[in-house]
Parts: C-alpha cells; sequence; structure tokens
C-alpha cells in the first residue's frame, strides 16, 4: 500500500511506499547485543507495534520514501525488487510484490526526477532496476540515480574481487544504471537542490549517507539505515549485525540523536513499521520517540 506519511516543514511532503511490513527477525538476530533479557527491559518490547511477543520477532518494513519538493520528485531507497536471485535470503528471493502499482498510484514512472539511494546494500537499490525481455533496465527512464562516491567506490570494488559481494546487487541492480547513463556519482554532502542536500553518516556502510530537507530553520532528515529499529533510540548502542562498523554506527546514532531531539525535527527511517515518521524528545536517561 502506499500511505502519507507526514507533511514536512515547508514546501516538502513525504509518501511512504510499502514493499513489506510485518514480523521479521528475533531481536538478537538483528541486534546482536540485544539479548532477550535485555530486549525485554525496553519499553519498545512493550509495544505491539515494534514487537510481536508472541513469535519473538520485532516488526519491520521495507518502503521506498518519495520526497516531493517545489522543483523535484525524489524516490529515496527503492527496497528488494522483484524477481531479484537473492538465494542466500528467502525473504528477498524472487519476490513478486505490488510494489510498482502502489507507487504509482502515488506518481508515474516518468516522473521521478531523482533516485537516491542512502547506501548500496540488497534491499535499498533493488527496484533501481526491473526485468524486461530478459534484461535489467532502469525502472525510472527520466531519472537521475544519485549515488555517494564513497560508497559506489567500496561495492565497485568489492565486487570486482567476488561478484557475489552484497547479494550480486551491483550486477542487476547498480550496473545496468551505469551503463545506461543515467548514474550520477556525488559528493557524501551533495546537495540535491536548494534546501535538500545529502549528509554522511558512515557505518552501517561506509558511504551511508542521509538526506536533510530545510526551510527557514525547520529540518527533517530520512534517514536509511543510520537506525533499524525503534529500541535503538532507548539503545543507540545496539548495532545491527549488517553493520561494516559497528563503532561508527554507534557515533552516527548518537549524533543524530542528540542533533535532532527536542527541535521539532521529523526523521524518517528506512525500516521503522508505522507510524515510521517521528520525533525525538531527550530525558535524563537519554532518548525517546515523540510520535
Amino acid at each position: 500500500m502506499s500511505a502519507a506519511i507526514v507533511d514536512l516543514p515547508g514546501p516538502f511532503s513525504a509518501r511512504r511506499v510499502i514493499e513489506f511490513e510485518g514480523p521479521y527477525l528475533a531481536p538478537d538476530h538483528l541486534l546482536p547485543d540485544a539479548l532477550p533479557e535485555l530486549f525485554r527491559a525496553t519499553h519498545a518490547a512493550q509495544d505491539g507495534r515494534f514487537y510481536e511477543a508472541a513469535t519473538n520477532r520485532i516488526i519491520m518494513a521495507n518502503h521506498a520514501v518519495l520526497i516531493v519538493t517545489p522543483q523535484s520528485k525524489i524516490l529515496v531507497d527503492t527496497c528488494i525488487g522483484n524477481s531479484k536471485h537473492r538465494p542466500r535470503n528467502p525473504h528477498w528471493h524472487m519476490r513478486n510484490g505490488p510494489f510498482l502499482e502502489d507507487l504509482q498510484t502515488a506518481v508515474a514512472l516518468t516522473e521521478i526526477d531523482y533516485v537516491l539511494c542512502t547506501h548500496l546494500h540488497g534491499d535499498h537499490v533493488g527496484w533501481n532496476t526491473r526485468l524486461r525481455d530478459g534484461r535489467w533496465v532502469p525502472t525510472f527512464p527520466c531519472a537521475k540515480y544519485l549515488f555517494g562516491r564513497t560508497e559506489v567506490e567500496f561495492w565497485r570494488t568489492a565486487t570486482a574481487a567476488d561478484p557475489e559481494t552484497n547479494h550480486g546487487s551491483w550486477t542487476d541492480s547498480m550496473q545496468p544504471i551505469f551503463e545506461a547513463g543515467q548514474a550520477v556519482v556525488v559528493d557524501d554532502t551533495h546537495e540535491i537542490e536548494q534546501g535538500v542536500r545529502l549528509v554522511p553518516a558512515p557505518g552501517h556502510t561506509p558511504g551511508n549517507v542521509m538526506i536533510q530537507l530545510e526551510h527557514a530553520g525547520a529540518i527533517s532528515y530520512v534517514i536509511g539505515d543510520t537506525m533499524h529499529h525503534p529500541v535503538q533510540i532507548e539503545r543507540p548502542e545496539w548495532s545491527s549485525k549488517f553493520c561494516w562498523d559497528k563503532s561508527l554506527s554507534v557515533k552516527a546514532r548518537n549524533s543524530l540523536l542528540e542533533t535532532v531531539s527536542d527541535t521539532g525535527a521529523w526523521i524518517i527511517p528506512a525500516h521503522f513499521p508505522t507510524p515510521t515518521a517521528l520525533r525525538i524528545k531527550s530525558h535524563a536517561h537519554g532518548f525517546a520517540s515523540c510520535g
């Protein structure tokens, strides 16, 4: 389904396009430090929106975020994709879902001006391409695909050494974009247009970035995988097992939480389930969401 999230400050709006939402993994499968007794002590563990106690699975989502500005339509993170060969992950392997149809209830594929991947893990690049006549082709024919330079250099090098790196997603979801001439490699602080720029947040991957939206001093962030689950607001020291550098990812989370807390700024993560968009408040023992 496609659902509006929030009218952001100023001339921006954001819309969430869901590929998957529901119970997914045991807490300590995603977050190795979230041992059962520690996780059960968190507020997130008591919230049925975020944790299914009966199955011991955290509730997560895969979704893209469509940002609409006065000048552009920007699609952030393109999820897993259909027909992608991902045998090492049964949740991703050869999916056949209605993501594109849902997206097109909000915007035509030809109307997307920019596609932006916060990082290049396989669940953030999948709909960069779709299968047509046996070939992977860009899904958004009129878009410029913006990829951070640090991230591109890292995964291009890793894939050259082992084509199966990152589930082989470079081959089917990245290389066709470069071959079509639609890839634009940008600095990790690139300004897309006035008030819309990238903010480096390395840790989850070497070139992980967030998108900052600013108007008249009001700021919002689309944060990708800087945080994976609401429990990390309470426990920012818990990094995911998929983080490239856990200490840097902790630093990125703490920096984000300190930056946005008590300011009214919205953050929109890539995997938080409904309601997804939230604001942060501080308290004596750390941070909490305030809706």
